[in-house]
């Protein structure tokens, strides 16, 4: 078990401990998080699980959820079921993301999951989700630097931009359509890649976070968070990490010399090669090489020169959002 004092926007209540479950569900994983949250807004993780499912499989193409992506993530809502049933949450919540903003057919999914698993659902807007991560990935970093934050959620669809003080409401707050399975479909169609689909998905990413963000913004912040597998992920294979370790991985200095190196590293690698690699999990060999682009982008748009990791995300942003009750299905 992990606890963490994440203070975040308001204070949960007086009282006692709140038991809440949510399940994440993105365009390449879906995790389940259980924990307690206390009235001082201390988040007790009780479990924290992650799957592959790839939700999102084809749906910047066709608009539309894939068959088999669906019987892959309802096979993994039934496996998680068993556990959160036997948890017994005072409140539950499965928040979506990118994959269920784009898809047509995403609501008649939801419809289903709710049916089938006795599980509420939202989807989360880009810009609520950049808040939610925001608070989840900085509250325990107040007094780290001095002056804003910038912080990046590299998702499957999206990446959030958020920037602002840790563990305070954020000043800036952008969804990007700029995920990993998003661009490695769209751009990355040779394995390995070839180096010109490199070039125009660095210059994509490069062009709509310089439109999204005003120069101002990126002038402001004074350090940098990174959250999501991404940059877990970036870690771990830094690290040669064969089993993953939280401790190792969480508040660890990715340089960008470092996300260079795995570019570098990434890019002359079949799928099959880098999922040979140490710290690269199943199902994230095809989309690593364009999360470390995304995250070197936005080093650079800033002008940062390191980005922090943090584990702490969404799911604990979410988690004292719904103990508090800010948080509810739609």
């Amino acid at each position: 078990m992990r606890r963490r004092s994440l203070r975040g926007l308001r204070a949960v209540g007086a009282g006692r401990a709140v038991r809440v479950a949510v399940v994440d569900l993105g365009t390449n994983t879906c995790r389940l998080f259980l924990a307690e949250v206390s009235g001082a807004g201390e988040v007790r993780t009780l479990a924290r699980l992650t799957t592959v499912v790839r939700l999102g499989q084809g749906v910047d193409r066709s608009g539309r959820l894939d068959p088999a992506a669906v019987a892959r993530t309802r096979a993994c809502l039934a496996e998680y079921a068993p556990r959160l049933e036997a948890y017994g949450p005072a409140r539950r919540l499965l928040v979506a993301t990118s994959v269920l903003r784009d898809a047509a057919d995403g609501r008649g999914f939801l419809a289903g999951v709710e049916r089938d698993f006795a599980l509420p659902s939202r989807v989360l807007a880009g810009e609520e989700e950049g808040a939610l991560a925001f608070r989840g990935g900085t509250a325990e970093l107040a007094g780290w630097v001095n002056g804003p934050l910038l912080l990046t959620d590299i998702g499957g669809g999206s990446t959030e931009i958020v920037v602002g003080a840790a563990g305070a409401q954020p000043d800036f707050v952008r969804s990007l359509d700029i995920g990993v399975v998003r661009l490695t479909e769209r751009f990355l169609h040779h394995d390995p890649p070839a180096t010109e689909e490199i070039g125009r998905l660095t210059a994509f990413v490069a062009a709509a976070i310089a439109e999204a963000v005003p120069a101002t913004v990126r002038g402001a912040a004074r350090g940098a968070v990174g959250v999501a597998g991404t940059y877990t992920t970036l870690v771990a294979h830094k690290l040669a990490l064969r089993v993953y370790r939280t401790e190792l991985v969480h508040g660890h200095l990715l340089t960008l010399a470092d996300i260079d190196a795995a570019i570098a590293e990434f890019a002359g690698l079949t799928n099959e090669q880098r999922g040979r690699l140490p710290g690269i999990q199943k199902g994230r060999e095809d989309v690593i090489l364009a999360g470390a682009l995304i995250a070197r982008e936005a080093c650079r748009a800033f002008g940062l020169a390191e980005v922090r990791c943090s584990e702490a995300d969404i799911l604990e942003g979410a988690a004292l959002a719904l103990a508090e009750g800010s948080l509810r299905p739609v």
